[in-house]
């Protein structure tokens, strides 16, 4: 080989493997081909990680719930500017955490979970740092030198060996029966608009949710149209609470289902952490240990809550096709919850005014999706009792309990069939987004 081509040698093995044919032709066309190999390497440096495959221990990985933190000037640059003074703002990001969100005059738009235990946890808001305060500084560091943009949510991807991520919000502020509808509405296309730009950096790893809120079925309709057809978005993101007294299963909801029906957009469930809308978990509000029990039941009850109204609330009867995923909420309650919708069910059936030809355990199997935790192990029983068609990953980055940049690794460790992390690890999600 050396021989007959000398000026091979100073290819790297790599390029030697991309210039084969080299062997075929004489000296001076191997010359050029040097030169178009040296092309083929600056390509494969400008190339980006858009084709990457991870596949980590053999998986390929698609985190169905990666989060995002949004910039403190978001809706400053992206939000309508007849809302003047009333337009949210914050200061620039120093330490790992939320954006405290304000209007002109410096009241918060909706205070943040951490805000409002701060409030009522005098003893808590003294301390220097909360119980482990100090790791999860320590750790985000490297995002954080970065403000979370988009090459930052890249790098985070590769520690854990995901290859594409759907991105939600960390810290929506449409979340208030208060609010006027035109206003709430604002506040989502917003968002929306900017995390649009922001999955620009790497368009087939980056997928796009897109916040939508219920106060006013048109103006939700309108934007799930517009973000789903013009920018993008591949899940439509909603809490499963009832605004202003109106429970998601209300027939007043159904054109909304019907549009999402149409064009293939999953609803995607995701409880809000201390929202102004009712939520179970408001009765601990004031009492003792109440950091550890809404946020031990927060999330969990209102999906409980959720699969409930679409299960046996007959919506999934009326949209076959619909898809609906419940995140960040545990997955191990499911086999319970269908066990007792289906027995009542049964029981009940006769006193149901919303015609159901399945029991709500089918429409679930049907049509519905749940996110495991990563250390969740109890996910061993809901694949026996469940099945593994239903369920997918969340690593829940960049959250404080978040266990990046060790998420995968630590759902490799539960003990499940290979066949079934497969699934939760890239089948299912791909069914429910539509990911090729």
């Amino acid at each position: 080989m050396r021989n007959h081509l000398p000026y091979l040698g100073v290819l790297s093995r790599r390029e030697q493997s991309r210039c084969s044919v080299v062997f075929a032709v004489d000296r001076r066309k191997a010359l050029g081909l040097i030169v178009n190999c040296r092309q083929l390497k600056a390509n494969d440096r400008q190339s980006t990680r858009e084709d990457q495959v991870m596949a980590k221990n053999g998986y390929k990985i698609i985190d169905s719930d990666m989060h995002v933190f949004e910039p403190h000037d978001l809706y400053l640059k992206y939000m309508n500017p007849k809302w003047g003074d009333r337009i949210p703002r914050g200061q620039p990001r120093k330490t790992h955490g939320q954006i405290k969100f304000t209007f002109a005059d410096g009241k918060p738009i909706r205070p943040s979970g951490t805000q409002v235990l701060a409030a009522t946890s005098p003893k808590q808001s003294r301390d220097e740092s909360s119980p482990g305060e100090t790791e999860v500084a320590q750790r985000y560091a490297k995002p954080l030198a970065r403000a979370y943009d988009a090459v930052s949510q890249l790098d985070a991807m590769d520690d854990e060996g995901v290859d594409v991520a759907v991105l939600f919000r960390t810290f929506p502020l449409h979340c208030d029966d208060s609010l006027e509808a035109e206003y709430a509405n604002d506040l989502c296309r917003a968002w929306n608009s900017w995390m649009a730009d922001f999955c620009k950096a790497r368009p087939k790893r980056l997928r796009p949710s897109a916040l939508i809120t219920l106060h006013d079925i048109d103006l939700a309709i309108d934007e799930t149209r517009r973000a789903v057809t013009e920018l993008g978005a591949i899940g439509l993101c909603l809490v499963p609470e009832p605004i202003n007294g109106r429970h998601i299963h209300d027939r007043y909801y159904d054109p909304l289902w019907r549009e999402a029906e149409k064009l293939a957009a999953p609803i995607c469930f995701h409880p809000a952490a201390s929202p102004n809308q009712d939520q179970a978990v408001h009765r601990f509000k004031g009492h003792s240990n109440e950091a550890v029990l809404i946020n031990a039941f927060r999330n969990p009850v209102e999906l409980m809550l959720a699969v409930g109204s679409f299960c046996a609330g007959g919506v999934l009867e009326r949209f076959p096709k619909l898809r609906v995923a419940f995140l960040e909420g545990n997955c191990s309650w499911l086999p319970w919850a269908l066990y007792r919708l289906d027995e009542r069910w049964e029981m009940r059936k006769g006193y149901c005014n919303e015609p159901m030809s399945l029991r709500p355990s089918d429409y679930f199997l049907r049509q519905c999706f749940i996110s495991v935790d990563v250390e969740e192990e109890l996910v061993i029983d809901v694949i026996r009792r469940v099945g593994d068609d239903n369920v997918v990953i969340s690593t829940d980055y960049p959250h404080a309990d978040s266990h990046w940049p060790n998420a995968v690794n630590d759902f490799m460790a539960v003990e499940i069939p290979s066949d079934a992390r497969k699934k939760i690890l890239w089948d299912n999600c791909a069914r429910l987004y539509g990911v090729e």
